[in-house]
């Protein structure tokens, strides 16, 4: 019995379902995580649009933001933590902001030249999956875990507030199942032999590379590790969570990034381990 399934809706869309009775042997552990629960649905009024509880089966939406287009331009996939609920239910990473605002995440990728894209949530998608944007990368988003939690809410927040409802064994069994579907895709999306990936979140960076992520390497752009996947090396950079976007650092780290990227692609600085 598998702990967390993945179906495929339609491109960039997936339907996930978590079977509680495969993940907690336990029913004690059972018992904590509804006490939890209710708690964790109610610090957010966005959480009852995206989930659906029948028994002791979850269900939710999952958007894998990864094109299946392609074209010549150098592909770079960003891993995140995992989704805020109201972004789930818009089908859109980095919906708004809590004011209604445009995301800071696109705000500075633009910025950056990383990727143009309108703020406009009805066009955001389609522009995406199109690849009619104005960048030098052909650019996939996805997450860690796929599972949602408030942006807002503080205690239940990130990738943290699903250890607080899941607990930490648990929580740890259904990254395995994520840390699958994510190799799937990784090995989907790039067609050439050198792979990259920008993750903006230690989650992320730990999932594939060889050494631990560390925040104080990540905020000037020297995090950084090679790794090996069906024979295909790739290169994965660890940056500080977006909620650093607007800083000095992080922006010059992505830049460094950025810069090392375009260099690697001309061979000015080729991949070595």
């Amino acid at each position: 019995m598998d702990i967390l399934t993945f179906r495929k809706i339609k491109q960039g869309t997936y339907e996930c379902e978590l079977n509680l009775n495969a993940l907690y042997k336990d029913e004690t552990e059972l018992e904590k995580f509804n006490k939890k629960w209710i708690a964790f649905l109610n610090s957010d009024h966005w959480n009852k649009k995206v989930f659906k509880r029948d028994g002791n089966t979850i269900k939710y939406s999952h958007k894998s933001w990864v094109p299946e287009k392609n074209d010549n331009r150098i592909p770079i996939l960003i891993v995140a933590g995992n989704p805020a609920p109201q972004s789930t239910s818009e089908d859109v990473y980095y919906a708004f902001e809590t004011n209604g605002s445009e995301h800071r995440f696109w705000k500075i990728l633009r910025k950056l030249g990383f990727i143009d894209l309108p703020f406009d949530l009805k066009l955001m998608k389609s522009t995406f999956f199109d690849l009619d944007y104005v960048s030098p990368f052909r650019i996939g988003i996805d997450v860690t875990f796929t599972f949602p939690s408030s942006a807002s809410a503080q205690s239940w927040s990130g990738v943290q507030g699903l250890q607080k409802l899941f607990g930490v064994k648990a929580l740890e069994k259904i990254f395995l199942s994520e840390k699958v579907r994510i190799q799937k895709l990784v090995t989907g999306f790039f067609k050439d032999n050198i792979v990259t990936i920008i993750a903006v979140q230690k989650d992320a960076y730990n999932m594939f590379a060889k050494n631990t992520y560390s925040l104080n390497k990540a905020v000037i752009g020297k995090l950084s590790s090679i790794y090996d996947l069906e024979g295909r090396d790739f290169r994965i950079y660890g940056v500080p969570p977006t909620r650093w976007m607007y800083t000095t650092k992080m922006q010059s780290a992505l830049l460094q990034i950025k810069k090392d990227i375009l260099n690697k692609k001309t061979g000015k600085n080729k991949l070595s381990k």
